[in-house]
């Protein structure tokens, strides 16, 4: 919900560090609250998914969910207020991108003020022949919707006019965007050599397909 976009299985077992088993995606997709899709599996949540989320950020802490749990529902109930306060939906809010002080004076004057998703600097700074806009051009004629993901080596091979070089430093500068997802291959016996001689190094990891959201 907070990222407000499909997420690779790998986003939370690499990088928040929480382990959905099989049986926890059973138990959700049966639940009508999540939707997966495979190579890679990926996460997106249904309307009752949303909506569930979103009772969510007003219930009280589980019995013994400890000093971290507390806080995080702490947290999660100043979230609640806050929607409430605007009179925004959650999934309008987590969508938004504002930057530095909008994010009061917006929710203040209430939904009619928020702004649509705002372009990231990366955006604004680029022009038509900034690699960035070539990768994500690139991406649109692949990607048979937004937030599908891509394999780097079909991605590259569109840009093949592009130096690696420019490529590489190009996808690491969108990997800041909130909307574009870096990530690595999860069955990583399946990667064919071009495939992996195509991925681009983050942060130590090897991250083979891209999906961006918008």
């Amino acid at each position: 919900m907070i990222k407000a976009t499909p997420l690779p299985q790998t986003y939370f077992t690499n990088i928040v560090g929480i382990s959905i088993k099989p049986d926890h995606r059973r138990k959700l997709l049966s639940l009508e609250l999540i939707e997966v899709t495979a190579k890679p599996i990926t996460l997106a949540l249904t309307d009752e998914g949303w909506r569930r989320a979103g009772e969510e950020l007003g219930a009280e802490a589980p019995k013994r969910a400890g000093a971290a749990g507390g806080t995080l529902y702490v947290a999660l109930d100043f979230l609640r207020r806050l929607i409430d306060h605007s009179g925004t939906q959650a999934d309008d809010l987590f969508r938004l991108q504002i930057n530095g002080g909008d994010v009061v004076s917006a929710l203040a004057a209430g939904p009619s003020a928020l702004p649509d998703a705002a372009p990231s600097q990366d955006a604004v700074a680029t022009t038509d022949a900034d690699p960035a806009i070539l990768v994500r051009r690139a991406y649109q004629e692949l990607a048979g919707k937004p937030g599908d993901y891509v394999m780097l080596s079909d991605l590259r091979s569109v840009l093949d006019d592009l130096p690696r070089a420019e490529v590489d430093a190009a996808l690491i500068r969108l990997n800041r965007d909130r909307n574009v997802h870096l990530v690595p291959e999860s069955n990583q016996k399946v990667l064919r050599p071009e495939e992996r001689a195509a991925a681009v190094s983050i942060g130590n990891q090897d991250k083979h397909l891209i999906a961006i959201s918008s």
